[in-house]
């Protein structure tokens, strides 16, 4: 049985790496993708495929918004970076997801659960994940992948966030982790009076700040107390937030 698949993700390193691993999956063919949930409605009800892989974070609309704008029910596999809350409410509810950086193994695992299930998703079931959802507001724990293991690692063990080129990196104490997400999506994810935006290529825990520097006319940076003693560039932008966090 071969199903006609559609994907849905607005981070386009997420995108291809999700085609690349569903190109080895034997049992689907995609037909269209979108990067916004304004686009997917479209094209969703347009090709009529059988099965949807969807990001719930999205422009436009969410993928809650999206499912509930179609004109029929498709079989959904969500996307995710939230943790347990999430999982949680899609176990037991029927629904399949996959928690992101996604691996090929649990990739077809979900798509067997699909194939053989009869289930669409029903109003009442996105209803129970949205509360979930909602509940628990903010990500504490990080998923990284490795090699043949997952690493776990909790809120205060994150100095900052950084995005290089098209990808962002987990930065601890001493190392750092490829993180399959966006800045954008992170900043949505993370408790506010936690974390911080303070340049358009970094988010920062603010209790890991030890010192604010000027270097220029209005400009700041931020050293961090990690072993490197990392210095990050304020953006102008973002200095009033800074400001007021660390009220100077």
């Amino acid at each position: 049985m071969i199903m006609k698949t559609f994907v849905v993700e607005d981070e386009p390193h997420s995108l291809s790496r999700l085609k690349t691993l569903l190109s080895e999956v034997q049992e689907i063919s995609i037909i269209g993708q979108a990067d916004n949930g304004i686009q997917a409605v479209s094209e969703i009800n347009k090709l009529r495929p059988e099965l949807v892989f969807m990001d719930i974070n999205l422009p436009g609309k969410n993928g809650f918004e999206v499912i509930s704008a179609l004109e029929y029910r498709p079989k959904i596999i969500f996307i995710t970076a939230y943790q347990e809350y999430a999982i949680k409410a899609f176990e037991e509810n029927a629904v399949d997801y996959l928690l992101k950086p996604i691996s090929l193994e649990r990739l077809q695992s979900a798509v067997n659960k699909v194939i053989q299930s009869n289930k669409t998703l029903e109003d009442n079931v996105i209803d129970i994940i949205k509360k979930y959802m909602n509940s628990e507001k903010y990500l504490t724990r990080f998923s990284i992948k490795l090699e043949d293991e997952i690493l776990i690692l909790n809120q205060q063990d994150v100095f900052y966030f950084k995005a290089e080129d098209k990808y962002v990196f987990l930065c601890t104490y001493d190392k750092e982790y490829y993180y399959d997400n966006t800045l954008k999506s992170l900043e949505e994810m993370l408790d506010p009076s936690v974390f911080l935006r303070i340049h358009k290529s970094y988010i920062v825990s603010i209790s890991k700040i030890q010192r604010l520097k000027k270097w220029f006319l209005s400009e700041y940076s931020v050293e961090l107390s990690d072993k490197a003693k990392s210095s990050l560039k304020v953006g102008r932008n973002f200095l009033p937030g800074l400001k007021d966090k660390l009220h100077f």
